[in-house]
């Protein structure tokens, strides 16, 4: 199930060691995949701190070990790339 983006929603980096597989990428129901540098990346709108640690929280259970998450600007999301750290 995916959610509409609205005003309240940003974009996030999600960066994950290793390459995922598909069935377990698409259960964190991104907008956008990449393989990159050993790296699983995951574009996804995060809605509320409650959504983005829930996010967190299931790459801890499934042991994933998450690298780097970076919250996405309006520019960069229209581009497809650049990013700025997550505050």
């Amino acid at each position: 199930m995916t959610a509409m983006r609205d005003a309240t929603t940003e974009t996030c980096e999600f960066r994950i060691a290793g390459r995922m597989s598909e069935e377990l990428t698409r259960s964190f129901e991104p907008k956008a995949i990449r393989y990159e540098h050993g790296e699983t990346v995951l574009l996804r709108d995060i809605g509320d701190d409650a959504e983005l640690f829930g996010v967190i929280s299931r790459c801890q259970t499934l042991r994933l070990r998450l690298t780097s998450l970076r919250r996405l600007s309006a520019e960069a999301r229209s581009q497809g790339h650049d990013a700025s750290p997550l505050s």
